[in-house]
């Protein structure tokens, strides 16, 4: 590798150094460039970038010329980003944080502040991107969060993270800006192909599947150059484990409006429980009451087949000196298919369970017991869904003379989620008895074999991953062997069909850009920008969903059960489990290659007994009951236009002979939203039936409402860069910023619990419309930067941000008859004046601080002997403190909570070793624990946020080189096999789910022509 030597002096090397594509390249600006850099020749050595050592080094001077915050990741050639998608790649960044899904990252964080205040961009052009998810992991995609995965890596060459922000960049991203660059042809000489093909191993799912990449480039003397990349990956990831889906208390002394405990009252709910336990023996309403029980403890199995495409079309055109143009397509595509499987037992939402026998621990929580008269439900669950991503953008640089430079864009861009089928069939095994443990030092078939309510047991939560003892269809006071257990879960006569859930959606977006920039070099001092844009942003929902109830037209009354359960009311002959069971191993799936599954637990791959998906499908598909009609209460259109105007003034001087460089600027952004929903007059009260009265008219039986709202913003910027010495770099940068809030917040629709009787809760929860303000923040950022050594940094920086935010907003209300009918809300013969409901918005709130500091070391070893000195070293650490005070909805008391998705602590630390042939390198994230969401919506289950445990991952990466044009290289992700842990309640953290998506191995030939 060619030698790197250490100099920052000369600005303008930049453009010649890093990759000519990325920093659009012309002729004009190449022979400019190569005049100063031959005037200069002898203070510089051209720097190759080759290598890991050398992307790294060429992404260390971009970092020490740019005048705000920013990290780059550079790939000397297309492909070599070695990592399962773009998230990944991000995640070895400073201050970043993923959020995985099955053993991907999907989403990310900067600095602390969640997913939804990233901004990203493609090749400078604001971007969208949405897929989808299991439901732990979020579902499907409604927020502004970008979805990482859904691109592979390869088809990128550069990413640029700003974390500060100036005049000149697109508004939106209070914590950082990103920005995805493809491949261009002026970047490679002549002609240029590559090509990377690998093969991938799962260690769960066992499965081996393709990975490859090619490209094709040709440049005909920097005047016209085209390129053409392609990645393609197909593969299964099963990820495996257990879950609680949350927990709930048991609360038989609720009184309705009563005070919390916390008061001298009596409720640890703020609705009437929908789960009780009955008396039993020992067990009374006065010992039952405030223990908390999982809500349906289970075993969880995601199989996850993902086939991802990407395409990657670039022109480079130069027909002057001085005027280059850029053509750049990209398409995306990420198929996932997903199979579920779920055993568990239903404790939630029943009311006649009986506890046998019960241990509880010093929270209170029943971390081991045995009940009967449960219901065993096993799942099977298959979703189908098929994220696209298309954008072409048409961008220039003119330079009109050696003072004014214009440059433009033109791009389209369109993202869909198809999410044709989410389909879910359970058998139900009523009367059964059943017992979980939480408390590795409990056998639950100790607790099945001893009921009767005896004395209530201590024991400790010490397992996130329980045992179960399942006695399928009999009821307690026989003594069960394992045996036993084991017969009576896979006779498919203890069962019967209970579930037919059918579910589809779609999320159409599509967005388009026009900008257009000036730049005027007044002197070598002082340079002036200035433009205008326009952007616009459209996506639209549907929802169906088979819950739809029986409809009476003529009285606009409903009645009968949830679509999804009338499977139950057929005949017995035909919803006996024995037509529809089957087991995990006659279907060919595994159950605990990784999960811990304990010794103690009867559940087992031959002894899961699971639906048959396909034979369901074949009886039950046809039925009426088995439609999914769209659910119009959840439709939404959104339009955002957005209007923004720029000047900025760029500053170069010499202070006490050393060089002080910044921007101030001011940006103007005017935005326009409109918001649709469905006008509910024209829905039936089922809220699935279109056609009412004026509907009639319309040809899908419903017009719109409209809301719409209008704001502007002024966003100042100044950033300032000083070399105190040649080696020491003082940053300052003081800016204002937004973000606006996610989509599905700008909806002006409404969700609605009717109370009956299994729930008496009356609820309204209103869409706060498009009028919602945007997150706005103030931010200061203040760095120190020491370039010690070649390629050698020590940095640190302070950053404070004043954020204002989002909160929900209740209020106890009364409606008419008249109110209830213009919200399309049916409460049968009630009477409307005997129902309080409580209603909510979300509403802004007032600014609070959050601050925090980055710390970066990295360092070739070069100094240390041979063969040592070819090791190096990149680590980075990020603390945050942000916190904000939320107020507890079950006991009223106001907590100061660590915001959502804020992790305090992360830090990433990669160790490599390269020499001329062969490269390896290892890379480990950590991030600390952190609230993934406040849940203040459980009134009935006492349930109040959700975050993860701490995160920590390490993989390897390894490289040799055949010839100069070919390598092998082995890849390992996740070597430690880390798991995802989800907990529930923020008083006591009891476990939510506990996933394990196993280690991942990837052995390739990459080559180059």
């Amino acid at each position: 590798m060619a030698a790197i030597t250490h100099n920052f002096k000369l600005n303008t090397l930049m453009t010649y150094l890093i990759l000519g594509g990325v920093i659009t390249s012309n002729a004009f600006a190449a022979e400019q460039s190569q005049q100063k850099a031959s005037d200069d020749s002898d203070d510089i050595e051209i720097i190759q970038v080759k290598g890991y050592r050398g992307s790294i080094n060429a992404a260390l001077m971009a970092k020490r010329e740019a005048v705000g915050t920013r990290e780059t990741i550079i790939a000397e050639d297309i492909g070599k980003f070695p990592d399962l998608n773009v998230a990944d790649s991000l995640a070895r960044v400073p201050g970043i944080s993923i959020e995985e899904d099955a053993g991907e990252g999907r989403q990310i964080t900067i600095r602390g502040l969640g997913s939804r205040f990233v901004k990203t961009t493609i090749n400078g052009m604001e971007s969208a991107s949405a897929g989808a998810a299991t439901d732990a992991a979020g579902g499907s995609n409604t927020s502004r969060a970008f979805d990482y995965n859904v691109f592979a890596s390869e088809l990128f060459t550069q990413i640029d993270v700003d974390k500060t922000v100036s005049a000149e960049m697109e508004d939106g991203g209070i914590s950082g800006n990103v920005n995805l660059q493809t491949a261009r042809p002026f970047q490679y000489d002549g002609f240029k192909g590559s090509y990377n093909v690998n093969a991938r191993y799962n260690d769960i799912s066992e499965d081996v599947s393709p990975r490859i990449s090619f490209m094709l480039s040709n440049n005909w003397d920097n005047k016209f150059g085209v390129l053409a990349s392609v990645a393609y990956s197909d593969g299964t990831v099963q990820s495996e484990g257990s879950s609680s889906v949350r927990w709930t208390v048991n609360n038989p002394k609720y009184q309705d409006d009563g005070l919390p405990v916390t008061q001298g009252g009596t409720n640890y709910l703020t609705a009437s429980p929908k789960t009780l336990l009955q008396e039993n023996g020992n067990y009374t309403d006065d010992n039952l009451d405030g223990l908390y029980l999982p809500r349906i403890p289970r075993y969880s199995i995601f199989s996850k087949q993902q086939k991802r495409l990407g395409a990657t079309v670039a022109f480079q055109y130069a027909p002057t000196d001085n005027l280059s143009m850029n053509l750049d397509i990209l398409h995306a595509a990420l198929d996932t298919t997903m199979d579920e499987y779920q055993y568990s037992v239903l404790l939630r939402d029943q009311k006649d369970i009986v506890p046998e026998n019960i241990h509880i621990d010093d929270n209170n929580t029943i971390v081991a017991g045995a009940y009967s008269n449960a219901i065993i439900r096993s799942e099977a669950r298959q979703d189908k869904a098929e994220s696209d991503f298309d954008q072409i953008s048409f961008s220039g640089d003119w330079y009109i003379n050696d003072r004014l430079q214009m440059n433009f864009l033109v791009g389209m861009g369109k993202s869909d989620l198809d999410v044709p089928y989410s389909r879910t069939f359970a058998l139900d095994s009523a009367g059964s008895t059943v017992a979980y443990s939480y408390d590795s030092n409990i056998d639950p078939l100790e607790l099945i074999n001893n009921p009767g309510g005896v004395a209530i047991g201590s024991g400790e939560l010490n397992s996130t991953m329980p045992s179960f003892a399942f006695a399928a269809g009999q009821a307690p006071g026989a003594t069960f062997t394992r045996a036993d257990l084991e017969n009576s879960m896979v006779d498919g006569n203890n069962y019967a069909a209970a579930l037919t859930r059918n579910r589809a959606q779609t999320i159409e977006s599509e967005n388009s850009t026009v900008k257009i920039d000036f730049s005027y070099e007044i002197n070598d001092q002082y340079t002036v920008k200035f433009g205008v844009g326009q952007r616009s942003f459209e996506t639209e929902q549907h929802d169906y969903r088979s819950s739809w109830k029986d409809l009476n037209i003529e009285t606009n009354k409903t009645s009968g059960k949830s679509a999804e359960t009338r499977v139950m009311d057929l005949d017995n002959s035909q919803i006996n489990g024995l037509l529809f069971s089957t087991t995990l191993d006659k279907q060919g799936v595994k159950f605990g290659n990784d999960a811990s599954v304990p010794a103690t637990s009867t559940l087992n791959d031959g002894k899961w007994l699971t639906p048959d998906y396909n034979a369901m499908m074949a009886a039950f598909s046809g039925r009426d009951f088995f439609e999914a009609k769209e659910e119009y209460k959840r439709t939404y259109y959104i339009k955002e236009e957005v209007t923004t105007a720029y000047a900025q003034l760029n500053f170069r001087h010499d202070i006490f002979d050393n060089e002080l460089r910044g921007n101030i600027g001011l940006r103007y952004v005017d935005n326009k939203n409109t918001s649709r929903i469905v006008n509910l007059d024209h829905i039936y009260k089922d809220g699935y039936t279109a056609g009412r009265g004026d509907g009639a008219n319309f040809d899908n039986g419903y017009s719109w409402r409209e809301s719409v709202s209008k704001g502007d913003e002024w966003l100042p910027s100044l950033n300032i860069a000083y070399d105190i010495t040649e080696d020491l770099v003082g940053r300052f940068s003081y800016s204002h910023a937004i973000t606006r809030p996610k989509l599905s917040d700008l909806r002006s629709s409404i969700s609605v619990n009717v109370p009956d009787e299994n729930d008496p809760t009356a609820s309204i929860k209103r869409g706060a419309g498009p009028s919602l303000q945007p997150y706005k923040s103030k931010q200061y950022d203040v760095g120190l930067e020491w370039y010690f050594a070649e390629e050698s940094l020590i940095a640190t920086s302070l950053f404070y941000k004043d954020i204002t935010g989002l909160t929900k907003d209740s209020s106890d209300e009364v409606l008419t008859q008249d109110e209830l009918d213009r919200l399309g809300i049916d409460i049968g013969d009630m009477d409307p004046s005997t129902i309080t409901w409580q209603v909510s918005q979300l509403v802004n709130t007032d600014a609070e601080g959050m601050w925090g500091a980055e710390f970066i070391y990295q360092q070739p070893f070069t100094f240390l002997p041979a063969p040592f000195n070819n090791l190096g070293l990149q680590s980075n650490y990020t603390y945050i403190d942000y916190s904000r005070d939320v107020e507890d909805p079950f006991y009223g008391t106001e907590l100061n909570l660590v915001e959502e998705e804020t992790s305090k602590n992360s830090y990433n630390i990669t160790l490599y070793y390269e020499e001329e042939s062969w490269s390896a390198r290892f890379s480990y994230n950590y991030r600390s624990g952190y609230n993934k969401q406040y849940l203040n919506e459980y009134k009935d289950e006492s349930t109040f946020v959700r975050g993860y445990d701490a995160k920590a991952k390490l993989n390897f990466s390894a490289r040799y080189e055949l010839s100069e044009s070919m390598s092998v290289s082995f890849e390992a992700v996740n070597l430690t096999d880390e798991k995802q842990e989800q907990w529930n309640d923020i008083y006591t953290q009891r476990p939510y789910e506990s996933l394990s998506s196993g280690r991942q191995f990837l052995v390739g030939l990459r080559g180059s022509f």
